[in-house]
């Protein structure tokens, strides 16, 4: 057989039975090329291929060098990958401040150059009930979300953030200290409800970032002081503004596993952390990570922190 079996000599004939087992071993070694990638331990949804066979990829899920490519192709593991940039200030900086004050501001130069980025790499604001909706269906995620999150509500967030955010079509999710609006504390001046007020009516989302801004891993609190604070904060966000809220942002970044039992009984079903990350799933809805941006961030270690 000329071109075929060249094994064979020229003029020999294959019988039947010799025919059907060289077939039938060729198609084990087609039908085995899966079960031997899976055996081998190989991550990134890889199969070893022949051409014309097998063109179909095992992702477990969202490639790590992108963020949010389709992630509808994910809901199936429940994972998604999706900067939530974490601040604390937005504008200039007041007299004689400290080391840390300078950290947790941004300028408003800065800011801004920072969201005409984020706008021209097509970047698309969400909140962070948003995020919650979507891990239960009920949200279609666009192709490259952000979130904008800022914590404990001061003054200068809404005087100097807002406009740009709503500047450039985004929006953002503030964390409310309940029970400071409209109070001063060293350099620290608070919004008060009604420049509250006037974000949520610009799309703004109000969290919860308790009553008073607490350690509820300080074991000088009770269980009952904590669940009363987690309820009555939810109550402070419902009775000024008439909306609801079950996305607690935790004051320092700090939680336990008790805490998140507290928080769940209060009515919370988010809970957000200082923990760096971009991963957020079904698994940690309750230690959701964030991006922390700092007030010495250049553009370029700013496009870092979205890209890596």
């Amino acid at each position: 057989m000329d071109g075929g079996l060249s094994f064979m000599k020229r003029g020999e004939k294959l019988d039947n039975k010799t025919l059907l087992i060289i077939i039938g071993a060729v198609l084990a070694f087609v039908l085995l090329i899966p079960v031997i990638n899976l055996m081998s331990g190989k991550k990134g949804g890889s199969l070893l291929r022949m051409p014309g066979i097998f063109t179909q990829t095992i992702t477990p899920g969202p490639p790590k060098d992108s963020l949010a490519e389709v992630p509808s192709a994910y809901t199936n593991n429940v994972v998604l990958r999706i900067p939530i940039l974490m601040y604390h200030h937005v504008g200039p900086l007041p007299g004689k401040p400290d080391a840390l004050r300078k950290d947790l501001t941004v300028s408003s130069e800065d800011f801004e150059m920072q969201l005409a980025w984020l706008k021209a790499q097509g970047y698309e604001s969400i909140t962070l009930s948003d995020l919650q909706l979507f891990f239960q269906k009920k949200f279609s995620m666009p192709s490259k979300p952000v979130i904008f999150t800022f914590d404990d509500g001061y003054d200068d967030v809404f005087a100097y953030a807002q406009p740009l955010l709503k500047k450039y079509g985004f929006k953002g999710s503030y964390a409310i200290i309940t029970q400071f609006p409209g109070i001063t504390m060293g350099t620290n001046t608070y919004a008060s409800w009604h420049q509250i007020k006037g974000a949520v009516k610009d799309g703004a989302e109000i969290v919860s970032h308790t009553q008073d801004h607490f350690d509820g891993t300080d074991k000088k609190y009770s269980d009952s002081f904590i669940l009363q604070n987690y309820t009555d904060s939810i109550k402070d966000i419902k009775n000024n503004l008439g909306n609801n809220t079950t996305v607690l942002i935790y004051p320092y970044g700090h939680y336990n596993a008790h805490l998140i039992d507290l928080a769940k009984k209060a009515g919370f079903e988010m809970g957000v952390t200082t923990n760096f990350g971009k991963s957020v799933g079904l698994n940690n809805l309750m230690e959701v990570p964030r991006v922390r941006v700092h007030g010495h961030e250049t553009m370029e270690t700013f496009q870092k922190l979205i890209n890596e």
